[in-house]
């Protein structure tokens, strides 16, 4: 991985809250990987965004857990043993929810991305032209999936979206996060469920125990005493606290 090519650009507005979109730009060919670089550096930021870009020539050295950090991906189809198409068929097998924009020389390629749910197709021979208008694209597609939690956890910084939350669990502040994809995050983090109450709520979670705040998408049955998730997890529910709770979730429902 060239690190000497990874930059970070920081535009924060006052009282606004970050979120750092992570770019990968993968080609064997250096020199062009370079070029894209210094292309999208040139492109205009979206309101409080962090834009961290990783460049790499070498695709074999994208593990699993490289890939899980990165929202826009850049891809070569052509590399050989390690094609574009190979890379984003790992990143989906992971069910990642990066955008995938294919580089390539060759327009006939473009059928064969449909399996792996493509964003773009963008043709070195238009890269000054296209790469702008498909940029743009991506940053205001991703801007739209934006809510994310995010925490630290051994010294690595995770960021997690609020639709891949199922629940929340509280044990003596530390929180065990339970998800769709478990295997993308690490688990638990220090915190308190007022905090994250705080934070969540807002976006469509809510309290129903003193150990558990659940996202009210992935709720499929509320009864006075317990919660069927869509994950077949059944949560104990405050009784003490149930008319405000079912009050609280029917009008959630009634604006969906």
């Amino acid at each position: 991985m060239n690190t000497d090519a990874k930059t970070r650009l920081t535009l924060k507005a006052v009282g606004e809250c970050t979120m750092t979109v992570k770019i990968l730009v993968c080609d064997d060919d250096p020199t062009f990987v370079k070029k894209m670089v210094e292309l999208i550096d040139r492109q205009p930021k979206y309101g409080s965004t962090n834009i961290s870009i990783t460049a790499c020539s070498d695709p074999a050295q994208l593990n699993d857990k490289l890939l899980s950090g990165f929202n826009i991906m850049f891809l070569d189809i052509d590399m050989g043993q390690y094609s574009g198409l190979s890379i984003a068929r790992r990143v989906r097998d992971l069910q990642l929810n990066s955008l995938l924009i294919f580089v390539t020389h060759y327009v006939e390629f473009s059928l064969e991305g449909y399996e792996v749910n493509a964003f773009r197709y963008l043709l070195k021979e238009k890269l000054s032209e296209k790469l702008p208008i498909y940029f743009k694209e991506a940053m205001m597609q991703f801007a739209q999936k934006r809510d994310a939690l995010k925490f630290t956890a051994n010294g690595e910084e995770y960021v997690v979206q609020y639709e891949n939350i199922v629940y929340l669990e509280s044990h003596l502040r530390i929180i065990h996060l339970h998800t769709q994809h478990p295997e993308r995050i690490n688990e638990y983090f220090y915190a308190t469920m007022e905090e994250m109450e705080k934070e969540l709520s807002p976006s469509g979670f809510i309290r129903i125990h003193k150990s558990y705040l659940v996202n009210m998408q992935h709720i499929k049955k509320l009864n006075y005493d317990k919660a069927q998730l869509s994950d077949g997890t059944i949560l104990p529910v405050s009784q003490k606290k149930f008319s405000e709770i079912k009050l609280r979730y029917m009008n959630w429902k009634a604006q969906q």
